[in-house]
């Protein structure tokens, strides 16, 4: 499955990235995040998907203690949603869980397990 090109700006290529867009607007206050641009707050959002890929948007109220530091920014983003200022594909961001998936399943065959060896019976 090839990703939109309408999304490919918001798109980690790593996880160093996605931390950096994520960290951005940790510090942010309700207001700043409001009156951040949306691009930034939706490169923000999908770097937090893409780090926690199990997490869904609609299940906010019920996400983990270890991402309650990103509930100011799941607000944000549900008030610009509900609002119409973003998209379906903007505030669920598949394209993002998707290539985070690909990112580890790439990762983890480059890592291919050592061949098992048989020990040697003459020395048991």
């Amino acid at each position: 499955m090839s990703t939109d090109p309408e999304f490919t700006h918001l798109l980690p290529v790593d996880e160093a990235e996605a931390t950096r867009g994520f960290e951005a607007v940790l510090a942010l206050s309700p207001s700043e995040l409001e009156g951040l641009a949306k691009d930034r707050l939706l490169l923000a959002w999908w770097s937090f998907f893409w780090l926690n890929a199990a997490i869904h948007p609609d299940d906010a109220e019920v996400w983990p203690e270890e991402v309650a530091e990103a509930l100011p920014l799941a607000a944000e983003a549900l008030r610009r949603y509900e609002a119409g200022e973003i998209k379906d594909g903007e505030y669920y961001p598949a394209e993002a869980v998707r290539q985070r998936i690909t990112h580890e399943r790439a990762k983890g065959s480059q890592h291919q397990p050592e061949q098992h060896q048989k020990a040697d019976p003459s020395k048991t």
